[in-house]
């Protein structure tokens, strides 16, 4: 099993209809390097809306995914200036949404750091909202 001895904080912002949202989640989990792709794994909880799921960030040199597994499956795929179709399941139901990538900034090494995601989820070509999500990996 993998040894969840990195702390990771996460802040993030959403922007939906001028309404701003802040997360603010600090947690411990899994990070390691494999391949040329770093990941890092946590456990949601309720701070972020989804309590009991389990969230995978892989993060490479032109992209970065988020993978939430449990009740609310959803795989966001983020590259910058290109436009990935995700499916995303919330309480509400489950959505077919646009990711558009705006900016990935990474300086992860072996022993962890910072990512920052920015991306905007589109509907049918209307825009729902704004998201930015920055990532901090300390090893514990």
């Amino acid at each position: 099993s993998m040894k969840e001895n990195y702390l990771i904080q996460i802040l993030g912002t959403v922007v939906t209809d001028g309404d701003e949202e802040k997360i603010d989640l600090t947690t411990t989990g899994a990070f390691y390097k494999k391949e040329d792709k770093y990941y890092v794994c946590y456990d949601e909880s309720a701070a972020t809306g989804f309590d009991g799921s389990k969230t995978c960030v892989k993060v490479w040199d032109k992209g970065a995914s988020i993978t939430r597994f449990g009740r609310y499956h959803s795989c966001l795929m983020i590259e910058k200036g290109i436009t990935n179709l995700c499916n995303y399941d919330t309480p509400a139901g489950s959505l077919v949404l646009d990711i558009n990538g705006v900016e990935i900034d990474s300086n992860l090494t072996e022993k962890g750091g910072e990512v920052n995601l920015e991306y905007t989820l589109n509907s049918g070509g209307l825009l729902i909202s704004e998201n930015k999500l920055t990532m901090n990996i300390k090893e514990l």
